[in-house]
């Protein structure tokens, strides 16, 4: 019996998982209990086989071989749909969302049938609206699903799961984009579903929230488990080892220390020219999401700028606005001593500027393209990839095996879709594209999302060496460890206003936390300019 193991009847058993995707096995004889009224956490690196597991209990996927026990009863799912009405609920890490609906359409779809949902409207509402009360949810019933930030979204999941009944709820990678106040939130109502009887199958690449939620911990590594955990009885620093090398075991290519995050200092402030200033730059306000108010900010020449802040005080406006996505109602937006506020997206990546948006999948891949097309998006006019408006591809293909080399993406051909990788590995090729070439600005929007220990070190450390080439970054991040780890300077948004900027030195978390909920404002508002 493993470490961590009960002897009570488990509520699920998984017993020998295969899963296989074409010469791709992401499960291989995976076998997992789980107990009623357990948190059960479920880690490994990225492409271990975490979300495929998952979704195997969900309906999602049909394994190749083993079975599912449900209450000691063999279950067979061919459709989430019969999974839900056996009580298991799923949030996904790609949330699935109709922006066209409103909030209160996205909980209830797929439950309208019978009397129609217009007639049932006042108790559907007043069902969600208790159960929000019960929870200290916040979020806007009738506003559209589109105008929502991504913590609202997750909101909107939650509540759908629970509106249905389930009783076993399965979270990946929940708060790979929330602040740490709705962190803090979401993990308080994990633990209160516990103490109600929920079952919660938890995957996350955060030890630390691992830790806080769950009993039991399960390590899976390139498709296999590895072993199951008492959280009591392991510490973070060995579980690291066992998800990065399998419990001490060299892992080929592994570098010191990197079982874990950077965490060091980053040097004192770079001390090169202005690169990026905004003067006085305001948007409008959006729904629930802050627009800028009067934002003055200066990113030097090789700088690592931090932006931290709670969900909504303007973060996604910032990035837009400097990327060319939304127009300035009033202010300047100057690049390399230029004023770019009426160039284009595509006119101001020609100047060396490239974002990451916070979840790409949405905003910058290409579901069901291959993958050298969506490394290839936005360059395939250069001239290095094509002659005469014909691309080039044998050449754009090695140049595309390059780049998910340098960027440590798993995948199995540069002819697959983008839909074949994991999450974390979506991320990765996100990343090598914007991180790809000469850029003189990147604008990163959560690039941590998804990411395991391994990868993130190993991104953190390539951003230090773009910024010590000279390259600038804008950290956009809710995650304060990573921005504590990397940047040289950083500021917090409250309310499209930056409430403070301090060097490394000066960012204690007390500090920042005081700034992320308004409590200290380094001067007056809507005078607030921070170089």
């Amino acid at each position: 019996m493993n470490p961590g193991e009960r002897t009570q009847t488990p509520l699920i058993s998984l017993r020998g998982i295969t899963v296989r995707f074409g010469s791709v096995t992401a499960n291989r004889d995976v076998s997992l209990d789980v107990y009623s009224g357990e948190a059960h956490a479920i880690v490994g690196e990225n492409g271990a086989g975490k979300s495929t597991l998952m979704k195997v209990l969900f309906g999602h996927y049909r394994p190749e071989s083993g079975e599912i026990l449900l209450d000691g009863k063999p279950a067979v799912f061919r459709h989430p749909r019969e999974a839900m009405r056996a009580g298991i609920g799923m949030v996904h890490q790609q949330l699935l969302i109709f922006p066209q609906l409103t909030a209160l359409e996205n909980i209830v779809v797929g439950c309208e049938a019978g009397s129609g949902f217009l007639v049932r409207e006042k108790e559907s509402r007043g069902k969600i609206e208790e159960i929000s009360r019960i929870f200290g949810f916040d979020l806007p019933l009738d506003e559209s699903a589109s105008r929502l930030s991504f913590a609202h979204r997750q909101q909107i999941e939650l509540l759908r799961v629970l509106y249905r009944g389930a009783r076993i709820l399965i979270l990946d990678e929940p708060t790979s984009l929330l602040a740490p106040p709705e962190v803090k939130r979401l993990l308080d109502l994990l633990k209160s579903l516990r103490k109600r009887g929920h079952t919660i199958l938890f995957v996350s690449h955060r030890l630390k929230e691992v830790f806080e939620l769950a009993e039991r911990i399960t390590v899976l590594r390139r498709g296999q488990k590895i072993g199951t955990f008492a959280s009591r009885e392991i510490s973070e620093e060995e579980l690291a080892q066992w998800i990065v090398a399998g419990g001490g075991e060299s892992s080929a290519g592994a570098e010191p220390g990197e079982a874990t995050a950077c965490t060091g200092e980053t040097g004192p402030q770079p001390a090169g020219r202005p690169l990026l200033e905004l003067v006085g730059v305001t948007t409008k306000t959006r729904g629930h999401e802050a627009g800028l108010d009067a934002c003055s900010l200066t990113v030097k020449e090789g700088e690592i700028l931090g932006i931290g802040g709670v969900v909504g005080n303007g973060q996604a406006d910032l990035a837009c606005v400097i990327a060319g996505l939304l127009p300035a109602e009033q202010g300047s937006v100057l690049f390399d001593g230029r004023e770019i506020g009426r160039l284009s997206a595509g006119e101001r990546m020609r100047l060396g500027l490239r974002r990451l948006p916070a979840n790409p999948l949405e905003e910058a891949l290409l579901p069901g393209r291959p993958l050298w097309e969506n490394l290839l998006l936005g360059r395939q006019r250069e001239p290095a990839g094509q002659s005469r408006g014909w691309l080039l591809k044998k050449r754009i293909a090695r140049w595309a095996e390059e780049q998910l080399t340098t960027g440590e993406v798993v995948h199995a051909g540069i002819g697959n879709s983008i839909d074949s990788l994991s999450g974390g590995n979506q991320q990765k090729v996100a990343l090598s594209r914007v991180l790809a070439g000469s850029p003189k600005l990147v604008v990163l929007e959560q690039p941590g999302r998804g990411l395991d220990i391994r990868a993130l070190g190993r991104l953190q450390r390539r951003i230090r060496a773009l910024g010590a080439r000279g390259v600038s970054f804008l950290l956009i991040s809710f995650d304060l460890d990573e921005l504590l780890s990397l940047s040289d300077r950083i500021g917090i948004l409250y309310r499209g206003r930056l409430a403070g900027l301090t060097d490394r030195a000066g960012a204690s978390r007390e500090r920042l936390g005081a700034w992320m909920l308004g409590l200290e404002m380094q001067e007056k508002p809507g005078r607030t300019s921070m170089h």
